[in-house]
Order: C-alpha cells, then structure tokens, then sequence
C-alpha cells in the first residue's frame, strides 16, 4: 500500500519506474485507506438505533448501513450475517444494563429495606431516560413487553437473595415465593418503562413515580405468611 513516505505512491509520474501490467493497462486500483473506518462498537450503536426504532424483526442491514454510514458489504464483513449483529446488539445491551443494576444492587446494600427498593426502581428509570435506545432493543416492540424474559432470567436472582434475607432478618424462611414476588416486582418497573418508552410515550419521572408507589405498596402490604402458603403448595405436587 502507498503511504505518504512511500518513493513510489504515484508511480505514474515517476520517470523510469516499472508500473505493473494493470497500471500499463490503466486499471490500477486505488489505495484502500483505512482511516474514518467506523469500529465494531460504532457499528453496534448505528444498529441499536436503528433496532429500538423499527424492531429486531424489521431492522435491515441495508438501514443499519446508511445510519452507520458504511455499506452492507462492510457489515456483513465485520459480522457475518444480519442475525449475528442482531445478537450482538441484544447481547451487549443486556450486559450493560445488567451490570448497571447489579453496582446499583451493590451500592444499596446497606441502605434500609424500604430505602434500597426505592433506589432501585429509581436507578432503573434513571437508565432508561438516559439508555432508551438500549432498554428498548431490550424491551422489544410488542405491546405486552413479551421480549424481555432474559431481563428477568439476569436480575430476578439477585431481588430474590435480596428479599430472602430481608424476611430471614424478619423470622421468615421464604423459599419460591421469593421468586415470584421478585418476579412480580420487577415486573411492574419494567412494564411501566415499557409503556412509558414504547407504547405510550409517557414521562419518565411521571412513570418512575408510579412504579416507585406500586413497588412500596407490595412490600408493605404482602405477608410472609402469604409466600410461605405459596411455597407449601408447591411443596405439596
């Protein structure tokens, strides 16, 4: 490749120099520069914007193309197929915001019971106002929030460990009933986020208030005695 350094960059007006058969034949191809070519981060960001516009389903790789400013042909070389950069997007924005969560978790570990959910559900909003392409991509675009299952397969363990060792603190031994009331509890954020983002086009704060109240609601109002009944009728199949 000819480089600015390079004697023999343009060999056409050199005097002498030996040009190849397809320069004599005037089809030489023009150096390939590799600058301004966008990284494969660049080109996730330009599919995660165009999937949380139009949907997993019906995002191409010629629209992904024309937002990241490249071509097809440089997408499918960096990925291999339209799936895979699809799962590639799905993939790192789980791991983002998962990991997000999970320092949010860790941070409020000290926090009073009450306290620590509020600043959960808060934090979860707080992503979503600043993230909404990545928790879209992450939500899905059916009315009933039905994509979001691998949302609850990362977080509901850890709000399950959570509330178990709030109710062991309390006297009670809590076993799958932790699981569904974590289950229950994520669920409301997440489902107000979704219509808030996607269906609705609700604010944020507005949206972050009503599932704050809901989620003080059901810890307040929901009895050991309730989730252990939960637990002893599954140990009874």
């Amino acid at each position: 490749m000819a480089t600015a350094e390079d004697p023999h960059a343009d060999d056409r007006s050199t005097p002498g120099t030996e040009r190849s058969p397809e320069g004599r034949a005037g089809h030489e191809r023009p150096a390939r520069s590799t600058r301004n070519r966008p990284t494969d981060e660049q080109l996730l960001d330009a599919a995660c914007e165009v999937i949380a516009e139009v949907g997993a389903d019906r995002a191409t790789m010629t629209a992904i193309a024309e937002r990241g400013g490249t071509t097809r042909v440089t997408l499918y070389a960096h990925f291999g197929s339209r799936d895979t950069l699809v799962a590639r997007v799905i993939n790192r924005e789980l791991e983002t915001f998962t990991s997000f969560m999970f320092r949010v978790y860790d941070e409020s570990e000290d926090m009073p019971y009450g306290a620590r959910a509020r600043y959960s559900v808060q934090c979860l909003f707080d992503y979503a106002r600043n993230h909404p392409a990545g928790l879209r991509v992450l939500m899905g675009h059916s009315g009933d929030g039905g994509n979001n299952r691998r949302l609850y397969a990362a977080l509901e363990p850890r709000i399950s460990a959570r509330l178990r060792k709030n109710y062991a603190e309390r006297g009670a031994d809590i076993s799958a009933g932790a699981d569904t009331l974590a289950s229950l509890l994520l669920g409301m954020s997440l489902d107000v986020a979704h219509r808030a983002l996607i269906v609705d086009g609700a604010g944020i704060d507005e949206a972050c208030d009503l599932a704050i109240t809901a989620t003080m609601a059901v810890l307040r109002d929901v009895r050991p005695e309730q989730l252990q009944a939960l637990d002893a009728s599954l140990e009874e199949r």
